[in-house]
């Protein structure tokens, strides 16, 4: 199954070819992140989509820009924007692309979006620091309709020590789910009902190994592309189909509230037989460290310890 990586000739136009340019924004740029789609790249602002650079049938590629991003009446004192932007003119008129969505994002933020770019950020781009890490983020927002699946992020476990580093075996797969405040805790979107999905997705074996090997070659080429930093040529790790993790992220939790503890215990009482963790920030940052990642008991434990009292609303602060 080849899903998110993509072709050749796509990896050789972003590397020496005609959408090289393009790539080096990205590296030159810490408020953009690219990630592949298969037929397809997209690059990220804020945790929206910036661009998107689609393989065409003959040699060529197409840029596309959702113009609904120029739908604000500050946007429009603005030159008109191309949605079909050739690479000179995404790159020249990059900082009109950006405020427009800015102006956008006013009126539509995107909160757990920008949460979601900052841990790709840190994870894979922050030089020593991400080195540091154990965790690589190899893709976000992956939705397959053939399988069910939907992941915010996915990503591969491999331990920052050297023996795991110079043994590519090490590395296993884990499937992340980020909720940003305690307003999606509950629900068809919740936590109870993404860890059915991800049991699923999970024991169906054969269709697991095809998405691991998939996501092998995606981070492969993430690192010739220099979207992931410090990982040498001979060091790509193969990613084993044992032990995959489900690590759930709660962005701004609100300690008085009730309804993360109460949803964990849900979780405890059910027969699942993954790895299911909650990931905890190394002091305050959003690297991924495998010493900070809390299971069941140890998360409750953390939660019981936080004050129960009722937090004022903001009507009470005024």
């Amino acid at each position: 199954m080849k899903d998110r990586q993509i072709s050749q000739k796509m990896l050789q136009a972003l590397q020496s070819g005609v959408l090289h340019p393009l790539l080096e924004l990205i590296h030159h740029d810490q408020t953009l992140d690219m990630e592949l789609r298969g037929n397809s790249v997209n690059i990220y602002y804020r945790g929206g989509s910036l661009f998107t650079l689609k393989e065409e049938s003959s040699n060529s590629f197409s840029i596309f820009f959702n113009s609904k991003y120029c739908n604000t009446i500050l946007a429009k004192l603005y030159p008109k924007l191309s949605s079909t932007p050739s690479v000179d003119e995404a790159i020249q008129n990059l900082p009109f692309y950006k405020q427009a969505m800015d102006f956008w994002f006013s009126n539509h933020p995107k909160l757990e979006r920008e949460i979601q770019q900052e841990i790709v950020t840190e994870n894979n781009n922050h030089g020593n620091i991400s080195y540091g890490t154990d965790y690589y983020i190899v893709d976000i927002e992956y939705a397959n309709s053939e399988n069910n699946s939907r992941f915010d992020m996915v990503a591969i476990k491999w331990p920052s020590t050297s023996n795991g580093r110079q043994d590519g075996k090490e590395a296993t797969l884990a499937l992340i789910e980020l909720k940003y405040g305690d307003g999606s805790i509950k629900g068809d979107a919740g936590v109870e009902k993404h860890l059915q999905d991800s049991d699923t997705f999970l024991s169906a074996s054969e269709k697991f190994s095809d998405f691991c090997s998939d996501m092998a070659q995606v981070f492969k080429q993430k690192c010739k592309l220099g979207l992931i930093n410090g990982i040498k040529e001979d060091r790509h790790p193969t990613i084993t189909t044992n032990n995959p993790e489900l690590i759930f992220i709660f962005a701004n939790h609100k300690p008085a509230s009730q309804k993360l503890k109460e949803e964990v215990k849900k979780l405890r009482s059910q027969c699942i037989q993954w790895n299911i963790y909650y990931a905890t920030a190394s002091a305050m940052g959003y690297g991924l460290y495998a010493n900070q990642m809390k299971d069941i008991d140890k998360f409750l434990k953390a939660l019981d310890q936080e004050p129960i009292k009722t937090a004022p609303s903001i009507k009470e602060n005024l």
